[in-house]
C-alpha cells in the first residue's frame, strides 16, 4: 500500500470513529476557532517605559457574532473585565490597552477606536480594568492591589451566531452601514433567544505588545480552538458565562507520539467527564522548547511566556485551596508553584560550563525552580540581575540563570510535579487511539501527563542610537516566537 492509500485509508477510518470525531474540538494550528485565547497583554514598564498591548479579534464568516470578551489578571486568573461584542459579518474589532496614568500602581486601562456594538459601551475615555473578584474566597493571593492587573491574559469565546427574527432584527441592527457605524446598537441591552443560533467558529486574533519609547514591538496569534460548543449561549453580563466550562462536545482529537511510538505515527480521539478536562487536554505538553538569546554585543534580552489558561478551574474555591491533578501544588497567599526544571545548549551543542574540546556535553541542568501563577514570564538572564523581568517588565517573573559562556541556544522547560509526571489527566474509557500506518486501534482511556500550557519567547535587541541618513534613530527591535511542546499520550492500559 503506498502512502498516499494509508493516508486515505486511514482517514476514512478516522472518520468511521462515529459522530464524535467529526465533532471533536481541537487547537487549530490554521488559526480560526470559536474560542481564542490570547496569551498574554501588559502594560507594566520595562526600562521606565510602559508597555501598550493591542488586540484584534477578526470575523472571517459572513454570520454576525456574539462574543464575550474576557480579560485576565495573571496571578489567579481574576476577571478584571468582561463585556459583550457583537461583530458584523466580516468584521474587525480592535481595543488598546494602556496604563490608567504614569504610576506604576495604576490599573490596566481598555479604549478603542472601534465603533462594534459592545454592551457596555466602551466610553471614548476607555474603561479601567477593576479588582473587585480578587477579594472573594477563591482567591489566595495575597496581593488584591490594582496594579495586579497590570499583566495577565484573555479570552474571546462565541456565544453564538446572530440572526434576524422577524419582528427581530438584531443581525440587521450590529451590521455596519455605508456611515461605517452599526445600525443600531442599543438593541443588543434586550436580546432574546430567538436572536440566536449556533456558533459557526472562524474567529482568528492577534496581540501586540508594542513599547513606543523603548523603540520595540513584537506579536503573537491567538491559540484557536474549534469545534468547542455546538449550541447557542444567549448573552449575559455580570456571570462567569464563556468559559472552558462551556465546551460541548467532549470529545478531542489530538495527533503526537505515544509512548513507544515513532513520532507523528498516532492520533487520539478521547472522551472526557468535562468540558474543563477537553480543553486542558487540547493544550497538555510535558515539556516546552525555545530558544533564548543574551548577546552582549546587541544586549540582547529574553522572555519566556508560559501561560495556565485552565489552572484556576483546579484548585478548591476556598482554604486550603488544595490542588487537584493535573497541578500538584496547592494555592498559598504567595501563589500556587507548580516545580519545574530548566536544561539549555548553545548554538554549538555545548553546555554553559563546556571548555577545550568537549563539544558535546549533555545539557546541563538548571536550579530547581517553581512557577507560581497562571500567567507566568521566565526572564531568561546571565548569572546576575534580579528583579523584573528583561523584555516585558513582569513582575509575575520567574529567573532563569544561564551563565556566561552561553549568550544563545535553546532551552527546555519541564514540568516535573508529580501529578504532572505521573498522574495527569486521565480520559474515558470510550477513547479510541489508532497508528496512521498500521491502522490499528485501540479502545481504551488515555493518560495525558503534563500542563495544559501555550506562551511564546520574546526577545529584543539593542542597538543604541545609529545614523539614519542625515537623522540620529533608535536600533532597537524585537520578536516573538511561540513555543514547541513535548506531548506525552498513551492508553490507559
Amino acid at each position: 500500500m503506498n502512502s498516499f492509500q494509508k493516508k486515505a485509508l486511514a482517514a476514512a477510518v478516522f472518520a468511521g470513529l462515529g459522530s464524535g470525531a467529526a465533532m471533536a474540538g481541537h487547537v487549530n494550528p490554521a488559526g480560526l476557532g470559536q474560542f481564542l485565547i490570547y496569551p498574554y497583554y501588559t502594560v507594566q514598564q520595562a526600562s521606565g517605559n510602559a508597555y501598550n498591548t493591542y488586540v484584534t479579534v477578526v470575523n472571517t464568516t459572513t454570520a454576525g457574532k456574539a462574543v464575550k470578551v474576557r480579560f485576565r489578571e495573571g496571578k489567579n486568573s481574576r476577571e478584571v473585565l468582561d463585556f459583550n461584542l457583537y461583530l458584523s459579518p466580516n468584521d474587525v474589532w480592535v481595543g488598546v490597552l494602556s496604563p490608567a496614568d504614569s504610576t506604576t500602581s495604576s490599573p490596566g486601562r481598555l479604549t478603542t477606536p472601534d465603533t462594534s456594538c459592545t454592551l457596555p459601551a466602551i466610553p471614548a475615555t476607555g474603561v479601567d480594568f477593576r479588582n473587585y473578584a480578587m477579594v472573594s474566597a477563591e482567591d489566595f493571593v495575597a496581593d488584591k492591589s490594582l496594579a495586579r492587573t497590570r499583566e495577565g491574559y484573555l479570552e474571546m469565546y462565541e456565544l453564538a451566531t446572530v440572526v434576524d427574527f422577524a419582528p427581530r432584527q438584531l443581525l440587521t441592527d450590529i451590521t455596519h452601514t455605508a456611515a461605517g457605524v452599526p445600525l443600531d446598537c442599543t438593541s443588543t441591552g434586550t436580546v432574546v433567544a430567538t436572536d440566536f443560533a449556533a456558533p459557526n467558529g472562524g474567529l482568528a486574533g492577534t496581540g501586540t505588545l508594542i513599547n513606543v519609547n523603548n523603540g520595540s514591538d513584537t506579536g503573537y496569534k491567538a491559540v484557536a480552538i474549534a469545534n468547542f460548543q455546538d449550541a447557542p449561549l444567549t448573552p449575559t453580563l455580570g456571570t462567569e458565562q464563556g468559559n472552558a466550562t462551556n465546551a460541548d462536545p467532549w470529545s478531542v482529537v489530538t495527533a503526537a507520539p505515544s509512548i513507544g511510538a515513532a513520532p507523528g505515527d498516532q492520533y487520539y480521539l478521547s472522551d472526557w467527564p468535562s468540558g474543563v478536562n477537553a480543553v486542558s487536554a487540547m493544550m497538555m505538553a510535558s515539556q516546552v522548547y525555545n530558544e533564548f538569546i543574551l548577546d552582549t554585543a546587541t544586549k540582547s534580552a529574553t522572555d519566556w511566556v508560559v501561560t495556565w489558561p485552565t489552572k484556576r478551574f483546579y484548585y478548591a474555591t476556598a482554604t486550603p485551596w488544595a490542588a487537584t491533578t493535573p497541578f500538584t501544588a496547592a494555592g498559598t497567599t504567595a501563589g500556587a508553584c507548580e516545580t519545574i526544571s530548566f536544561s539549555y545548549v548553545n548554538r554549538e551543542e555545548r553546555g554553559a560550563a563546556a571548555t577545550g574540546a568537549d563539544f558535546s556535553p549533555p545539557p546541563p541542568a538548571g536550579p530547581a525552580s517553581t512557577l507560581c501563577w497562571e500567567a507566568n514570564v521566565i526572564s531568561i538572564r546571565p548569572d546576575s540581575g534580579s528583579g523584573a523581568s528583561l523584555v516585558l517588565g513582569s513582575q509575575n517573573v520567574r529567573d532563569i540563570r544561564i551563565t556566561t559562556g552561553a549568550q544563545n541556544g535553546w532551552g527546555t522547560l519541564s514540568f516535573t510535579g508529580t501529578n504532572a509526571t505521573t498522574n495527569g489527566l486521565v480520559s474515558l474509557a470510550s477513547s479510541v487511539s489508532g497508528n496512521w500506518s498500521t491502522l490499528a486501534t485501540v479502545t481504551a482511556s488515555q493518560r495525558f501527563l503534563g500542563l495544559p500550557t501555550i506562551g511564546f519567547m520574546v526577545r529584543t535587541f539593542n542597538n543604541g542610537t545609529l545614523t539614519c541618513g542625515t537623522a540620529s534613530c533608535q536600533g532597537n527591535y524585537g520578536a516573538s516566537f511561540e513555543h514547541n511542546f513535548q506531548r506525552s499520550i498513551s492508553p490507559n492500559i
